[in-house]
């Protein structure tokens, strides 16, 4: 029976070529776009998982009070490590005091690249989970060591083993290779990690960590633990939760806790002291756009089922007739939706390797196809038979309840319910497109609203680097000379960290009128007097820094930020004391926004320095090219440090990467509004397609009475028109809804325009009509002799 199932299926794909291409079309298009999703999402939630004990580590964070509003906080000070580890033994296996993940040359001959890595105490390599391919694995590294990842080993070093020779790192310090570490997967917190030392090392290279050793008050390391097994995060969070606080007794009241690392990729922000869901928001919001675009597809195939049911109905009529049970009927439809739906998952799975890398590049990805993963099979499976039930199972029981005695005497079978069924699954599917095509146009605007957001500085033509070598530092002046002689900078300052992001945080401010309970960090950025000139801020009150005031070395600027917070009134000539030394106002600049586009900019103080801060930052000759300004930039450097790696940023290209969640999400909802657009007209084309078929006898009666082309393309659009309205009053207010709950987390927002649903209504429409009015056009066109002849 089943063989003879699969013969009827294939004659009756076969005869209906039309409908059969489309269908397998649109199913197979709707079903890729959901392997890709869901091949981004497992990537998504299994971040983080190579670690074998990735359910024990975590990150130590707290919360700070300030002004009856919550600040969570990475950084903590070095002593902290040592006072959980006293305290704490039994819950706490591991405690790492860590750094950054800095950029650091390392150079063997005259090979040099810059790369980022971590120095972290005794017990790091277990929180990182390092794999060595070559070298010992040891539990700590002499501050004379290091481990390089097998990407860099073989750019320096190529296939030779690099085990016992040296490389040296920021032009001071020569390393011994001990180590090469399999490079951490794509998706891992530490994946741009290159290299892995010893704290020590961090402490030798930095007179600044140094010094920090014993000091409750710099808060700027990060702090990572390893449970013992069996603990719970949640009870170990609450009883370290006081420990900072009973050794500091900060105003600020901090709270410690424990950031699983289960969390770090789905929940990597905090707000008001909770954490937010900013990961796990985009994985439900694309699984469920996949989800809706297979329902579109699904949506494409019953609709071209129930409408060629005429068709079918003398068919089914006398196969009742001769004895054929529903059941029977059921598995022959069946049996034909699953055979599209098998020709349209090996369309699904040939699109899908061939969009794969067009869909990495969106998401800034490597996803591969397992194709050896059983997992992955046994999903296919799962998925084909999911969707096979998803798309066939009304048409079957539709089909199997025709009537014999009506469908043989010519009557329909309850036309009037059918073609609400219909209408409605047209009505979901235009919804559907509409709403995704509104929300990609406001995620849209709300990158362009931070793009376009004022800076309080002039980004283009803007350069930085760090200085890492003993030749660049201490040579402020002939630095400063020969970048200006060069013709290839206009201007150049020094500053304690680069323009575009927040490096130190300062507190213990002082000022008149401030609230005793007050204590919030502020963004501390310390530079020479040419800073401003350079990346041509915006003094709105006071002066700038000049070598002209021998005094300037204590005076201050204040953004805008700092101004509100500190509620000074007239600002200019104020004192404000911090660290002991008593800094007079000079003025006040327009904030800097430093930080994420879409926050509000934090409160900043700014002092000067003389000379030889770290961070040079550049203004580029305007009258040259780009290329060669950055060519005669690079010459003057190497003339202060040939074997140097100048790995010169661009404060534009910098800022953009701060939008870079929020551009992945439109490209890749920009994709997925494509396809679901593209599954819903091949729909509306098979369905005008087979109206046009249908009624063509009825178009050439018309023709004969005299009806215009006019006349017969109003006929035939008119539907779809009221269909599409109905479809706009459904999508407007979800995508709405949606879209200002996804807003809601922006400190920095768009306003929802209502010309924005207006003009996609529009659009879709004119889309639709022609769409519609192509095949009807053609219909309308056939000799009407030819048409009646053939009826």
């Amino acid at each position: 029976m089943f063989k003879n199932y699969i013969t009827i299926a294939w004659r009756s794909l076969k005869k209906n070529r039309l409908y059969t291409f489309l269908n397998i079309i649109g199913l197979g298009s709707g079903m890729a776009a959901a392997i890709l999703i869901g091949l981004w999402i497992v990537d998504e939630v299994s971040a983080n998982r190579y670690h074998q004990e990735y359910g024990q580590i975590a990150l130590l964070q707290k919360n700070r009070h300030y002004n009856g509003s919550v600040f969570t906080e990475v950084s903590n000070p070095i002593p902290l490590g040592q006072e959980l580890r006293n305290l704490f033994p039994d819950d706490l296996e591991e405690v790492v005091v860590s750094s950054y993940g800095g950029e650091r040359s390392l150079r063997t001959g005259d090979k040099t690249l810059v790369r980022r890595g971590l120095f972290m105490e005794e017990g790091g390599i277990a929180i990182l989970g390092l794999e060595l391919t070559q070298g010992t694995l040891k539990r700590q590294l002499d501050p004379n060591t290091i481990y390089l990842s097998e990407s860099v080993s073989k750019a320096l070093f190529g296939a030779k083993s690099p085990i016992g020779k040296i490389v040296r790192m920021d032009e001071n310090l020569n390393l011994e290779i001990v180590g090469v570490f399999k490079d951490l997967p794509k998706n891992s917190t530490y994946r741009a990690i290159s290299f892995y030392g010893a704290f020590k090392t961090f402490e030798n290279m930095a007179a600044w960590v140094r010094d920090s050793k014993e000091d409750w008050n710099n808060n700027a390391f990060p702090i990572y633990v390893k449970l013992a097994t069996n603990v719970d995060f949640g009870v170990v969070s609450k009883k370290i939760e006081q420990t900072l606080y009973n050794a500091t007794e900060d105003i600020s009241k901090p709270e410690l806790f424990l950031h699983p690392m289960a969390k770090w990729h789905l929940y990597p922000e905090f707000e008001n002291g909770k954490a937010i869901g900013t990961g796990v928001k985009n994985v439900w919001l694309f699984g469920t756009i996949g989800v809706l675009i297979l329902l579109l597809a699904s949506i494409n195939f019953m609709n071209l089922s129930t409408a060629r049911s005429v068709k079918r109905s003398k068919e089914i009529g006398i196969r009742k007739s001769v004895g054929s049970r529903r059941g029977q009927l059921i598995g022959q439809f069946l049996t034909e939706t699953y055979l599209t739906v098998f020709l349209a998952i090996l369309i699904a799975l040939i699109l899908t390797a061939l969009f794969l890398p067009a869909f990495n590049d969106l998401a800034n990805n490597t996803l591969e196809i397992p194709w050896k993963n059983p997992i992955f099979i046994i999903g296919i499976v799962v998925f084909t038979i999911i969707t096979g039930f998803l798309a066939g199972s009304y048409p079957a029981m539709y089909l199997s309840s025709f009537k014999p005695v009506q469908v043989l005497k010519g009557h329909k079978k309850s036309g009037e319910k059918e073609t609400i069924f219909r209408k409605g699954l047209v009505v979901l599917q235009f919804g559907i497109s509409i709403a995704l095509i509104i929300g990609t146009i406001l995620i849209y605007q709300q990158i362009e609203l931070a793009k376009d957001r004022p800076m309080g500085y002039e980004q283009n033509s803007l350069i930085f680097f760090q200085k890492r070598s003993d030749e660049l530092r201490g040579h402020f002046w002939a630095m400063r000379e020969g970048l200006l002689s060069s013709g290839g900078v206009t201007e150049m300052a020094e500053s304690s960290g680069p323009i575009t992001e927040m490096w130190t945080m300062g507190s213990g401010f002082e000022w008149q009128g401030k609230d005793p309970t007050s204590n919030e960090d502020f963004i501390t950025l310390r530079v020479t007097p040419e800073f401003g000139a350079t990346v041509e801020w915006k003094i709105l009150q006071g002066r700038d820094f000049s070598r002209d005031f021998a005094t300037d070395t204590e005076a201050i600027i204040l953004n805008e930020s700092a101004v509100t917070y500190m509620g000074l009134e007239n600002p200019i000539d104020q004192l404000i004391r911090w660290e002991g030394v008593n800094y007079k106002v000079i003025g006040i600049c327009e904030n800097l926004v430093m930080e994420s586009p879409f926050e509000k900019v934090k409160p900043t103080v700014f002092t000067m320095k003389k000379a030889n801060l770290p961070f040079v930052t550049m203004r580029m000759n305007p009258n040259l090219g780009i290329s060669e300004s950055r060519t005669r930039v690079k010459k003057v450097l190497e003339s202060f440090s040939p074997n140097g790696e100048f790995n010169i940023k661009f404060a534009n290209e910098e800022f953009g990467q701060k939008l870079w969640r929020e551009e992945q999400v439109a490209k890749l909802a920009t994709s997925l509004s494509l396809m679901a657009i593209f599954i819903s007209f091949l729909g509306i084309f098979g369905l005008s397609s087979f109206m046009a078929q249908q009624r063509s006898k009825e178009i050439s009666v018309r023709k004969i009475l005299g009806a215009s082309l006019k006349h017969i393309l109003q006929l035939m659009t008119l539907d779809f028109v009221r269909l599409i309205a109905v479809g706009c009053l459904l999508a407007f207010p979800v995508a709405y809804l949606f879209m200002e709950n996804w807003l809601s987390s922006y400190d920095i927002k768009i306003d929802i325009s209502f010309w924005v649903f207006a003009l996609v209504g529009i659009v879709v429409m004119l889309l639709t009509l022609f769409t519609v009015g192509l095949r009807s056009v053609h219909t309308a066109r056939i000799n009407p002799v030819k048409s009646l002849r053939v009826e």
